[in-house]
């Protein structure tokens, strides 16, 4: 076994280890349950050129696991630099399509070609560039308003997502220039796919503790001020938060909004305090006094109908069984009792509402959240 191979199966090592450590977490972004399926995906691919002379089932296999490389890298992208729901049906349907065009090239090629193969082979090349592309340009979305330690982030990304990609190009250009450049190239590729697996894990760990920037909520969602808390309790009978209240109000907040914990419907106090490091009576008192909330409950379903507005205004074709079970809600009675209780009406009374007049609507401003009530107001209107 010669060192390119040793460095092969290294790779693969490195990649199946991966999707084990991403499946094995009790909580999972979309960015990370994608970045599994990359990973096994380029697995697949760097095992599938030494198959040799194996059973056509495992060749198959193996063909169908190697689809979902550069195509779901993009979506990887997409959920990192969006947070949970940046990755719509269209994007999947995108990224099946391009499969469904790997496995179709591969049969063809393994059938002996013919007159489709050069057909398929330029539609393929077309609609992969595509994707390498999108996936870069996604690190620079929004980047003049980014902050700057996202900004180092989305530059790291770029640098190690850009000279992979230019590396590989370049490689394999010489390689099918002169055959003698092929090992140099599966080299590349080696270290240019093991650059991508450990950044790719550096960038998902930092975001776990780092809130990806949000798009602004629009106006018509942001609750009228009233000077009393979310929570309708008067500041004033409340005891003043501590140091230890206000350290833990911070790591709740990151942990609602960045892993976006509201949406697991069985999410109870033990969870956000084990997700932060911390215990139950201290995670609740940092809720009372640090976020000037009632209770947990009230915490978490401040999220749940804030992130059911922003779904209700941006996809007016799905239910709103679908938006109440997406935002962290059990059932259906739960999520209209507590949105008419915030509201003052039924989801799709509000949305309708809002669809009708949103052609009226000044420009919209993104919410600012009290300083002394770290967590922005509930992020839908009252009728």
């Amino acid at each position: 076994m010669n060192a390119v191979e040793d460095l092969t199966w290294g790779v693969v090592g490195l990649a199946l280890a991966s999707v084990l450590a991403l499946l094995g977490r009790r909580r999972k972004s979309d960015a990370e349950l994608l970045f599994a399926v990359f990973c096994a995906s380029m697995a697949m691919v760097l095992l599938r050129p030494g198959l040799g002379d194996v059973p056509t089932a495992v060749t198959a296999l193996v063909t169908l696991g190697a689809c979902a490389t550069c195509n779901v890298y993009w979506l990887v992208a997409r959920a990192l630099f969006r947070g949970d729901g940046g990755v719509g049906r269209g994007h999947l349907a995108a990224a099946f399509g391009i499969a469904a065009l790997i496995v179709a090239y591969r049969a063809a090629e393994a059938a002996g070609g013919g007159i489709g193969l050069g057909a398929l082979g330029d539609l393929l090349t077309l609609a992969t560039s595509t994707v390498l592309v999108l996936a870069f340009v996604e690190a620079l979305r929004g980047w003049a308003s980014l902050p700057r330690d996202e900004r180092r982030l989305r530059a790291g990304f770029m640098l190690v997502y850009g000279g992979c990609l230019v590396g590989g190009t370049v490689s394999g250009a010489l390689a099918s220039a002169s055959p003698e450049w092929a090992p140099v190239h599966r080299g590349v590729v080696l270290g240019c796919v093991t650059a991508i697996l450990l950044f790719t894990h550096a960038a998902l760990l930092w975001r776990r503790r780092q809130p990806w920037p949000r798009s602004p909520v629009p106006a018509t969602a942001a609750m009228p001020a009233t000077g009393v808390p979310a929570a309708g309790i008067p500041r004033e009978s409340r005891g003043a938060p501590s140091d230890e209240d206000r350290a833990l109000a911070a790591a709740i907040r990151t942990a609602l909004e960045q892993r976006a914990l509201y949406r697991e419907p069985e999410l109870k106090v033990a969870d956000l305090a084990e997700a932060i490091g911390s215990v139950e009576h201290k995670v609740s008192r940092a809720i009372t006094q640090g976020l000037g909330e009632r209770n947990f409950n009230q915490l978490v379903n401040g999220y749940r109908i804030a992130h059911a507005c922003r779904l209700l205004l941006a996809h007016p074709s799905r239910s709103v069984l679908e938006i109440s079970g997406d935002s962290g809600f059990a059932s259906l009675g739960p999520f209209n009792r507590a949105f008419k209780a915030a509201t003052g009406t039924t989801p799709s009374a509000w949305r309708a509402a809002q669809r009708a007049s949103s052609a009226d609507l000044p420009p919209t401003t993104p919410p600012v959240a009290s300083p002394s009530n770290a967590r922005p107001r509930l992020a839908c209107p009252s009728s």
